[in-house]
């Protein structure tokens, strides 16, 4: 079990890493391709002296050369990259798998046990079962003497446990998706304090270069969180339409095998 732990945290982690830098690269890379595509004239310097200055720069912004333009913001914006996209992987491939919650040939042979009074081989399935609806439908056979409404409490309170696992990890999701676009303001707002830096102390409105860089700073940085926020946003959406079916689906099950213990208690002359 330990050994199969650290197997889906390695893929989780390996494929986070993997997205997060591929995504990042294609759409920065290209913007990167986009502003590069327009020259612009440094009027401090002669024309010829600015060309031979272009040809030994030469060539392309790399991503590299983006993420470190992008400031120190990018350190968290990166970790909130890999960090969403680790949450994700891990909701969709591991966690929302239906076999983690029920198995509907168990449950017709619990239903049928439960019908047939066989309730004691009715809970060596469930205690057998690692799906989360047979520790429900165990919580109310080991109560079915109660009163149908207490045992309905019991088995909710069991599935609404083990669906607010899930929407709390989910809640995790949401979180970088907003915290990644105000890492990107912020970004901004230190970028665009470096520029005005640059024109109030460095004479910045007689070198460009050095008020691009602040500038440079500010869109890369704000890019970069919406970039990362946007998809993660879709993603905590859809996770959580998920999340509601699974219930409703648990429910549904529920109520079925509720249904069938008290009918069963019914012809036995148990209290209801």
């Amino acid at each position: 079990m330990k050994n199969k732990n650290l197997y889906k945290i390695g893929v989780v982690l390996y494929m986070s890493i993997f997205l997060s830098v591929v995504c990042v690269n294609c759409v920065l890379l290209a913007q990167g391709r986009n502003q590069q595509s327009v020259p612009v004239a440094d009027l401090s310097l002669p024309q010829p002296e600015q060309q031979a200055q272009q040809q030994e720069k030469g060539g392309e912004m790399t991503f590299f050369g983006l993420l470190v333009a992008g400031g120190p913001v990018m350190i968290p914006l990166g970790l909130s990259s890999i960090i969403g996209t680790g949450l994700i992987i891990d909701m969709l491939v591991f966690r929302l798998k239906q076999k983690n919650f029920y198995d509907l040939e168990l449950v017709k042979q619990v239903n049928q046990l439960v019908l047939e009074k066989q309730y004691d081989k009715a809970k060596e399935i469930c205690n057998s079962a690692p799906q989360v609806i047979f520790k429900a439908f165990l919580a109310g056979i080991e109560k079915r003497n109660y009163r149908k409404t207490d045992i309905e409490a019991i088995v909710g309170e069991v599935l609404d446990r083990a669906i607010g696992n899930l929407t709390q990890q989910n809640m995790y999701i949401n979180a970088v998706a907003v915290i990644a676009p105000m890492l990107g303001l912020l970004g901004t707002v230190t970028g665009m304090i470096n520029a005005f830096n640059v024109i109030a102390f460095q004479a910045g409105l007689g070198k460009p270069e050095l008020l691009a860089k602040g500038v440079s700073e500010a869109l890369i940085t704000t890019a970069a969180g919406l970039i990362i926020a946007i998809p993660v946003m879709s993603f905590y959406f859809y996770i959580r339409g998920r999340i509601r079916n699974l219930a409703t689906q648990l429910s549904v099950l529920a109520t079925d095998f509720i249904d069938n213990l008290c009918f069963s208690k019914r012809e036995t002359g148990e209290n209801v």
